[in-house]
């Protein structure tokens, strides 16, 4: 009886198991899921480096969240998720996805010290996966080439087929060496083998961009003087037919933190022009002399090869043209989901499905409701995790609100000549450290590195240091009033000669840039981008200054 009863329980065991090892294919579920852990020999003073990239598929971004580590080194924080997925954690040195679950926990303990494939154990919801994740007989990523100096140099000089079969060659002997790993679970080899799948996606859609960045090494020429030597270099017409060999449509594809390698913004266009947008506006807006001399001139200097200083004005014209905007990216995305139907046969897989739901994000990014023809395109999704974030995000236009003891100032701009500005707002804190951000609502790096630098705050007294922000006329002013509620510290929305001449001073090529004050006046930092802990020793180092 003993014996039986017994069998009895390995049997139910092993069955449940099974229907655990079984991933469900991915639903649309907006909830929180909640990860919680201990950091092994945690010290306060370390200043470890912790941060949470929970991911939202048809943004294509991921919002950064820091989770609170008590002295102890325990932490508990809530992810807002729209599905069952990936998130990246970074922690110290280590860089890592995890699956999670909205509404269910996950337990993590940290040992850093230890060898990989041990630095993380884990329990709760997806525990299996999460541990045979980290152990290093698995391969689950395939970095991108464009960022490996040796890799380029092995490059240089190929053809785009070349590449493309090195490419698929790595990524295939990346999934027979997956395969023959019998001692991980059929889940987690067949997450891992997407993930390779989706990253190795990445570099083949983004085959242009490495020749040419391999040809700017070789060369040691500049990145402008790349741009203009490619610009009427093309790929072979069938270039993207290789997508039919990737599990683009795989029912579990939407777990993996990478999916949004499957399209990026070439949109599948072997004759992909740089300059579209431009040439369309030359085309059917109503430019004045002036805005068509702006564009010709940024055509020239692309083309030549040479650093356009006019950057800024040129994406103010851009952003004043609405309609011609929106009816040449209705032009793009229409075509790439043609191309990218003919190229798979289905016109209603996931991927074209994607291609439909990315249209979407220049209405949500700048939390403005959906277009007509927006509408148009979202009535033709057929996914449901797509639909479910869409029909939220444009149900919520406003970002969440964050618990803060400090507040958003918005400010009016000194009256004085253009040349006078920065000093006179300088002048408003002297005494005090001041950190001043030019930046823009439509720049997605600007936006990220606040959330970055914004726990900082916590930390800082507001009578030490003054943290000043400053927009042009290239930010869309609703937009920019939404945003800095959640960005403490005093706001100024300049007008174009004032930002122009800003832009100019400083010899700007693009935005964020970031200037550091000492507490008499003076610029003692200019930088594009530094660390939350690299800018917070920086801010003591001059506060502590006599």
């Amino acid at each position: 009886m003993n014996m039986n009863r017994l069998f009895t329980c390995l049997c139910l065991s092993l069955l449940f198991n099974l229907v655990q090892a079984q991933l469900p294919i991915p639903e649309y579920q907006k909830g929180k899921a909640i990860l919680s852990g201990t950091i092994a020999n945690y010290h306060p003073n370390d200043n470890l480096i912790f941060k949470i990239g929970a991911p939202n598929i048809v943004m294509g971004t991921a919002e950064t969240l820091y989770p609170t580590v008590e002295s102890d080194g325990s932490f508990t924080i809530n992810i807002p998720l729209y599905h069952h997925t990936q998130v990246r954690m970074m922690i110290g040195n280590a860089d890592l996805v995890i699956l999670l679950s909205p509404e269910k926990e996950t337990n993590v303990a940290i040992n850093l010290s230890n060898p990989p494939g041990k630095q993380f154990v884990f329990s709760g919801q997806y525990a299996t996966i999460n541990n045979e994740w980290c152990q290093p007989e698995l391969i689950t990523k395939i970095p991108p080439v464009y960022r490996d100096g040796d890799l380029l140099d092995s490059i240089a000089g190929i053809s785009a087929n070349e590449f493309k079969e090195r490419c698929i060659n790595q990524y295939k002997q990346y999934i027979a060496h997956n395969n023959t790993q019998s001692q991980f679970s059929e889940d987690t080899r067949t997450l891992a083998n997407l993930s390779c799948a989706f990253d190795c996606l990445e570099n083949l859609q983004a085959t242009h961009y490495c020749l040419q960045t391999a040809y700017q090494k070789k060369e040691n020429i500049t990145r402008e003087q790349a741009f203009a030597a490619f610009l009427d270099i093309h790929l072979p017409d069938d270039f993207h037919n290789y997508l039919k060999d990737f599990p683009v449509n795989h029912p579990l594809a939407l777990y993996c933190y990478n999916y949004r390698n499957v399209v990026t913004n070439f949109l599948y266009d072997t004759h992909y022009d740089p300059l579209s947008m431009e040439k369309y506006l030359l085309e059917n807006a109503p430019l004045t002399k002036e805005e068509q001399t702006l564009i010709h001139q940024y055509e020239a200097a692309f083309k030549a090869g040479v650093i356009f200083r006019q950057q800024n004005d040129l994406m103010t014209l851009i952003r004043k043209y609405t309609k011609e905007r929106d009816d040449c990216n209705w032009k793009i995305f229409s075509e790439a989901k043609k191309r990218l139907g003919h190229i798979l046969q289905d016109s209603t897989c996931l991927p074209v499905d994607y291609i439909r739901a990315i249209y979407m994000r220049s209405s949500l990014y700048n939390l403005q409701p959906l277009t007509s023809r927006q509408e148009i395109m979202a009535s033709e999704i057929t996914n449901p995790i797509f639909i479910g974030i869409i029909q939220d995000m444009n149900r919520q236009m406003q970002p969440r609100k964050k618990a803060t003891t400090k507040k958003y100032i918005i400010c009016e701009a000194p009256q004085v000549a253009e040349e006078e500005l920065l000093d006179a707002l300088i002048a408003r804190h002297k005494g005090k450290v001041q950190f001043i951000d030019f930046w823009a609502t439509w720049c997605g790096g600007c936006r990220q590195i606040i959330k970055e630098y914004e726990p900082l705050k916590k930390d800082i007294s507001e009578d030490k240091v003054a943290f000043i922000y400053l927009t042009g006329p290239s930010s869309i002013k609703k937009t920019w009033e939404i945003l800095i509620e959640d960005i403490a510290g005093e706001h100024y929305w300049l007008d174009k000669e004032q930002w122009e001449y800003l832009w100019t001073h400083f010899q700007m090529t693009g935005l964020p840039m970031y200037l550091l004050i000492d507490k008499q006046g003076n610029i003692v930092k200019r930088f594009t981008h530094i660390t939350a802990k690299e800018l917070k020793d920086l801010l003591e180092q001059e506060i502590n200054k006599i």
